[in-house]
């Protein structure tokens, strides 16, 4: 493996990646060559992007501006055919200026070790790279009050008026963040860059951004960075003093680099230090310390140690905790610091942001958002409603303003506490080696046949207890059916949104959730794009909108089987439903009514009767996971009998003639003295017996 194969990689995902994707993606072999490669500062930019580390593609490799060049160190190509507003597709001859592999250029490239590239990967790197392409982004337009900040040119300014902070982050500001706006659109054009690179152009920056700050840090950092790298083979500990973040692979037992991981190698994802001369050292009742940090309440620990976590200090002494990644960051990650945002109200009180307590409005920013913005600007401030009223919240003052009345409240951001206890059940229940996973898939899952996109439908034994538990709620209002195969659908993304879905509702429920298996029909046609992408009522639910227009769902499978079609074979989902808190539906409902007349509290489902429900309305996809596809047939002896859908002991009387003319029917009902013997028998027989007999479940 090369610098060449890695760089390639990079540009082809937009020029930058996290180092721990890139690392640990398995594309390139063992993990410790890939930091060795990408520890060459020549190619190959770290900048910190939300709290995280990033690698950006860097090159030397320019494009020549002079029209008669005779010979540079510089790339010979014209600037539109590089853009890809020019193409010489069809040209029996191709001009120099539009031949990347020309003699010329496939030195300069050679001497760089981008040979490797293709023309779309060699733009990405020189776009970020090359200041001759892009327009710079206006810092008159960023800073000032007006519409064009400062900016004396307007519309007319030939630099980007886009947001700076928009770029670093998320941004609520009302300066430009879109690179399609007219502006920005205009002057990107005006420099040749065509439409359909537009939609790249914030990654772009971004990149371009990270590197300008680079290469200035390391400008006046050379000697001594240099120093440090000779003296690092001789200091070990000095290494291990640096460590500040817990290595997330250590703690599940899969880290390969031993003393080498550049992350700190703990048990747990914290772990609280005391400075002691030029020394962290390692605090005891380490568990005590941080269940006391994880309560808003307390602003000291109870240990003999006292530590106070406004100052962080431990008497005269400096305190710091180190924690693993915060889960907003690493989603694909089990244990993960997830960091919960409070405010105080009047009476001393710690309120959990997005939940309403004491009858108080909820807030439209949760704890994973503000903890986004946070990690993207730690100097921020937001801005949220509650009600009817308008907050910002400052990180850096940690200061909740109303903007109407102008009180303040304390805001603080605390952990969610895990146990030594708990971290061990976390690891046991992440299968060891699968990293990718965002929850931890059901255990009776085939691990083998879990796609990273997509589904995979699983046939069931008809001998396991799984099997048998669908047949037997199947069969307890559907028999004299025969179940052809019954298959458990597995799909990651969606299971996962399911799971996350599960995990918010029983927050606003105290603890509490209620969950379904319940039935849904339907047309054969619909079954992958249901195991792919959920039910969606548009497609699904063309059947009537009684209770609401959303997703029918039936407690029994004799109603869902109206809606399976007409062909012979019958399909059926059994599904996982989220039914939560619930409401008698009506045909006009879009959502759930509301609980209290307000638009903050609703209900999670509507049904048929709140007492005794046996259909339930689902307005929200992610409240629904499509477990199994049930496929059955009726049984030929039934036809034979005159019986649908009965018992399987014969009950002709329970067959109800229908009160029309037999002379409706133009061809005569066959006699059924000998056995069907024919698929288009069978399927007249069928549309006959429809014909002839009103059919009762």
């Amino acid at each position: 493996m090369t610098e060449s194969v890695v760089m390639k990689f990079i540009c082809a995902n937009q020029g930058s990646i996290y180092i721990d994707e890139l690392v640990f993606s398995g594309c390139f072999g063992d993990s410790q060559d890939v930091r060795e490669i990408i520890s060459n500062r020549e190619k190959f930019a770290w900048c910190s992007s939300g709290g995280e580390q990033k690698v950006v593609a860097k090159t030397e490799v320019r494009l020549c501006k002079a029209k008669d060049c005779q010979g540079c160190s510089s790339l010979h190509l014209c600037k539109r055919f590089l853009l890809g507003s020019f193409t010489v597709d069809g040209q029996e001859k191709v001009p120099l200026l539009h031949d990347l592999k020309s003699a010329h250029n496939v030195t300069i490239l050679r001497e760089h070790e981008l040979e490797d590239l293709e023309l779309k990967e060699l733009r990405t790197l020189l776009l970020q790279n090359d200041n001759y392409f892009l327009p710079p982004i206006c810092y008159d337009y960023n800073n000032g009050d007006g519409p064009y900040g400062r900016c004396p040119d307007g519309d007319g300014c030939t630099r980007l008026h886009i947001c700076e902070r928009h770029l670093k982050g998320v941004c609520s500001c009302p300066r430009t963040h879109d690179f399609d706006d007219p502006q920005p659109m205009k002057t990107l054009q005006g420099r040749g860059v065509p439409d359909h690179l537009i939609p790249y152009m914030k990654s772009v920056y971004v990149n371009k951004e990270a590197l300008r700050s680079v290469n200035a840090t390391a400008a006046s950092s050379d000697d001594g960075l240099n120093r440090r790298q000779r003296q690092r083979p001789k200091n070990s500990s000095e290494v291990a003093k640096d460590k500040t973040e817990i290595c997330l692979y250590f703690i599940k037992g899969q880290c390969k680099h031993g003393e080498r991981c550049f992350k700190a190698h703990e048990k747990l994802p914290y772990r609280w230090q005391v400075r002691q001369g030029q020394q962290w050292t390692a605090l005891p009742d380490n568990e005590e310390i941080e269940k006391d940090y994880c309560d808003p309440e307390k602003t000291y620990s109870s240990r003999s140690q006292s530590v106070c976590f406004d100052s962080m200090t431990c008497g005269p002494n400096k305190v710091r905790r180190l924690s693993t990644a915060s889960s907003v960051l690493h989603p694909t990650f089990v244990l993960t610091n997830e960091w919960v945002w409070y405010w105080e109200d009047e009476i001393g009180n710690w309120n959990l942001y997005a939940s309403a307590t004491d009858g108080q409005r909820t807030a439209n920013m949760s704890s994973a958002e503000l903890e986004q913005k946070f990690l993207n600007d730690e100097k921020d401030v937001v801005e949220f409603k509650a009600g009817s009223q308008t907050y910002s919240l400052s990180f850096q003052d940690m200061r909740q303003t109303n903007k109407k009345y102008g009180t303040k409240k304390v805001v603080r951001r605390r952990p969610v506490f895990v146990s030594s206890a708990d971290a061990q059940t976390k690891k046991l229940r992440k299968p060891v080696g699968n990293q990718s996973n965002f929850r931890a898939v059901p255990a009776h899952w085939d691990k083998t046949r879990v796609p990273e996109t997509g589904f995979k439908r699983v046939s069931l034994q008809s001998s396991s207890a799984e099997y048998q538990e669908i047949e037997s709620l199947f069969c307890s209002t559907m028999r004299g059916f025969d179940i052809v195969q019954i298959e458990r659908i597995q799909n990651k993304a969606l299971w996962e949104v399911f799971e996350w879905q599960k995990d918010r509702m029983k927050k606003n429920n105290s603890g509490c959730v209620t969950e379904r298996k319940l039935f849904h029909g339907t047309d054969s046609k619909h079954v992958d794009a249901i195991c792919l992408d959920n039910f969606d009522w548009r497609i699904c639910g063309t059947h009537g909108t009684s209770y609401g227009k959303g997703s029918y769902f039936a407690r029994d499978a004799k109603y869902s089987h109206r809606y399976t079609g007409q062909s012979d074979a019958k399909s059926m989902f059994v599904s996982r439903v989220l039914v939560g808190d619930f409401t008698r539906g009506s045909s006009d409902y879009l959502r759930p009514p509301s609980k209290d007349g307000g638009d903050t509290r609703f209900y999670d489902s509507c049904v048929d009767d709140v007492r005794d429900p046996s259909i339930f309305v689902v307005f929200e996809k992610h409240q629904i996971y499509p477990e199994y596809l049930l496929q059955y047939e009726e049984k030929i002896s039934n036809l034979s009998r005159g019986c649908y859908g009965a018992a399987s002991a014969p009950v002709p009387r329970q067959i109800r003639p229908v009160p029309a003319p037999i002379s409706q029917f133009s061809t005569p009902v066959p006699r059924l003295s000998r056995p069907v013997s024919t698929p288009n028998q069978l399927s007249r027989i069928r549309e006959l017996m429809k014909k002839m007999y009103s059919l009762d479940y």
